[in-house]
C-alpha cells in the first residue's frame, strides 16, 4: 500500500514564510528605517523643568577651561530659610561676548542631595535684561555676575537637616550652552535643542561664613 505525504507541503510553506520574516530583520525594511538617536533630541523629549525628586538629565557639560564661556559658583551663603548662590560667567578670550537674555534655560540654582533635586527657586530664574532686543555683554573683559536664591525645599527636606549634614548637599547652577556669534531673534527650527546644559557645582560645606 502507498503512503500519502501531504503534510510535507504546509510544513514547507511555513518554512518559506519564516525565511521571509528573517530577511527583513537582517536586511532592513526600507519602508520602516531604524530609529536613530542624537545628543540633541527634540525639545519635547527633554525634561528641562528640573522638578523636585528629579535629576539633571543629559546632555550636560561640566564647565571648564576648554569651554568658550566658563560658569562658576564663587560663593554660597545660608540666610534664614534661603540659600543665596552667586554665579559668574567669564571667558579667557577678550573678544568673547555673552548674548543676553540667556535662553532656553537661563542660569538656574538647584540644591542636590546625592544627585537628586531637593531644593530650587520659587521665582523665575535669572535671564538678564528683560524686554527689548538681544544684546552682547563683554564677558571677555569683565565677568557677568548675578545672585540666585534657593528658597523652596522639596518634600522631605528641611533647612535644619541641610545645616546638620552640609556634606550631603551640592548647589548646582545650570544654563543652556550659548551659541557663538551675534545674537539672533530667530527660534530654532524643528523644535530641536542645539546644545546641552552647562553646569557648575559647589559643595554646600564650602559655603561662605
Amino acid at each position: 500500500m502507498r503512503r500519502l505525504l501531504l503534510p510535507a507541503v504546509p510544513v514547507l510553506l511555513l518554512a518559506l514564510a519564516g525565511c521571509g520574516a528573517d530577511s527583513d530583520a537582517v536586511n532592513g525594511d526600507p519602508a520602516h528605517p531604524a530609529a536613530t538617536t542624537t545628543t540633541s533630541p527634540p525639545l519635547k523629549f527633554q525634561d528641562r523643568s528640573l522638578p523636585c525628586g528629579g535629576t539633571i538629565e543629559p546632555p550636560v557639560r561640566v564647565s571648564g577651561r576648554d569651554e568658550s564661556l566658563q560658569l562658576t559658583v564663587p560663593s554660597l551663603r545660608r540666610q534664614g530659610s534661603t540659600l543665596r548662590t552667586t554665579y559668574k560667567i567669564t571667558s579667557h578670550d577678550r573678544t568673547e561676548a555673552l548674548s543676553l537674555p540667556i535662553i532656553d534655560v537661563p542660569p538656574t540654582a538647584l540644591l542636590l542631595k546625592h544627585g537628586v533635586i531637593v531644593g530650587r527657586q520659587k521665582a523665575a530664574a535669572d535671564t538678564g535684561p528683560k524686554g527689548g532686543a538681544a544684546l552682547l555683554y563683554p564677558v571677555g573683559r569683565r565677568p557677568y555676575t548675578k545672585t540666585l536664591t534657593v528658597d523652596s525645599l522639596c518634600s522631605g527636606t528641611t533647612w535644619s537637616g541641610v545645616d546638620k549634614h552640609p556634606g550631603d548637599y551640592q548647589v548646582v547652577v545650570v544654563m543652556s550652552v550659548q551659541s557663538q556669534g551675534e545674537p539672533s531673534e530667530a527660534k530654532p527650527t524643528d523644535d530641536v535643542r542645539p546644545e546641552p546644559l552647562l553646569e557648575a557645582t559647589r559643595d554646600l560645606s564650602t559655603q561662605s561664613r
